[in-house]
């Protein structure tokens, strides 16, 4: 009897679950903390440079005041906060501390703002130059109205995701999908679906691991010009109609690099504990950054059905096809940990190349079958239908109509679907 006790006593140290129960370690999200470093870099604003620059949680901010007056604008004190005006247009800013995305911050007794949040309201864009560590303000527009032409979006529900979004931009040796020139377009591909009303889902690999280079690029802890780039364009997405979600952790295991290999799955090296740390360090990194996730995806939908049960624990939402032939196809949701958990397919597959035509057909054949009607897109396969250019100090881009994502939603549109938040008609 005291051998089973004692055996018994050990598992519960280890965290090991007992046959026919699951145990899960806890997970608490972390206290809202700014960390702050000084920055080298340069930002030229239309009215005057200024090196005054510091990082905050991966972002780049500079003084409030001086900030202002480089933009050419005015601020003015309220009891809230402050208002901000820059030529015709106004915005009010809080200075209460309410999310570990900063807006305005304090740093050697000094206030500081977000560089995003100064310019992005006035329709202003920041070019990074990471060679010279410099930033351009620049304003910007698209060169063409008709991109916007079709709103009218149809009454059934439609889901995209973006796939494998990751800071793999500053790798050793080049070859990263997502550099500096393709993060911007990025931004616009966000903007573009924005203008387009369309919803859309962002699968984000929050470490970027390249051991063959000896490189691991986690945006929340490593502070340079790049990363805060990359976070600028992820806060205008989840700005701007995108519902970001966890791609993993690191999307790899062992040698092999992010969004190549595999995490989960019944051949992944990790044991129970491994992989429920991976599933915690993913939400921490997203919460340290000061966003929330929507979902969750095993990397090339790897997962046991013990490895979906974990996800189920930790959220509240898995794009995955669900694990039974009868709802394989359906926007679905279990019960079976204790809370319900939705379940999203894409029945629709994804495009696996360049003018990849077959999509059409796969659309299709989804509507046809009356599945959710679901797929997902890697947005650098649009990388030459964007073009960006500098005209007269002003930062100019176009998306043309023979980009794959603007055929795909002018087909579902006339199919009376449009993109959408899988919540918006949930419980």
């Amino acid at each position: 009897m005291k051998k089973v006790l004692l055996f018994l006593l050990m598992i519960v140290m280890m965290n090991i679950p007992v046959k026919g129960e699951t145990c899960y370690a806890g997970y608490t999200e972390p206290a809202i903390e700014y960390n702050i470093q000084k920055s080298e870099v340069i930002i030229k604003f239309p009215s005057g440079e200024i090196n005054d620059v510091v990082f905050c949680n991966g972002r780049l901010g500079v003084p409030l005041a001086e900030g202002v007056k480089a933009m050419g604008g005015n601020i003015e004190s309220t009891f809230r906060g402050y208002n901000i005006s820059i030529g015709d247009e106004s915005i009010s800013l809080g200075s209460a501390v309410s999310s570990n995305r900063p807006v305005i911050f304090t740093y050697n007794n000094k206030e500081y703002i977000s560089l995003y949040e100064l310019i992005t309201p006035f329709g202003y864009e920041e070019i990074p130059d990471i060679n010279k560590n410099t930033v351009d303000i620049l304003k910007y527009k698209c060169d063409s109205n008709e991109i916007f032409s079709v709103k009218d979006t149809g009454s059934k529900e439609a889901y995209i995701r973006l796939e494998d979004i990751a800071a793999d931009g500053s790798k050793p040796g080049g070859g990263g999908n997502y550099t500096v020139d393709m993060l911007e377009k990025l931004k616009y591909m966000a903007e573009y679906l924005y203008n387009r009303d369309q919803e859309y889902y962002i699968a984000w690999v929050p470490v970027y691991a390249y051991p063959e280079g000896n490189y691991w690029n986690d945006v929340s802890k490593d502070f340079n010009l790049y990363n805060s780039y990359f976070l600028y364009v992820l806060d205008y997405m989840v700005d701007h109609n995108g519902h970001l979600g966890l791609h993993g952790y690191t999307h790899q295991y062992g040698y092999e690099e992010s969004c190549i290999g595999y995490e989960w799955g019944k051949n992944t090296p990790y044991n129970t504990n491994e992989q429920q740390r991976r599933m915690i360090a993913a939400k921490e990194t997203c919460h340290k950054l000061g966003y929330n996730e929507e979902f969750f995806e095993f990397p090339h939908y790897g997962a046991t059905n013990e490895q979906l049960l974990m996800a189920e624990y930790y959220f509240d939402a898995v794009y995955q096809p669900y694990p039974d032939e009868e709802h394989y196809n359906y926007l679905t949701y279990t019960d079976r940990s204790g809370k319900i958990v939705y379940y999203i397919p894409t029945p629709a597959d994804y495009v696996h190349y360049k003018n990849d035509n077959s999509i059409f057909d796969k659309i299709k054949n989804a509507v046809t079958k009356e599945y959710t009607l679901s797929l997902y897109f890697h947005p650098v396969i649009d990388e030459e239908q964007i073009r960006v250019e500098t005209k007269e100090n002003e930062r100019v881009w176009v998306y043309s109509e023979e980009g794959t994502l603007p055929e795909i939603i002018n087909y579902v549109t006339e199919l009376g679907y449009g993109f959408s938040d899988f919540r918006q008609n949930r419980r």
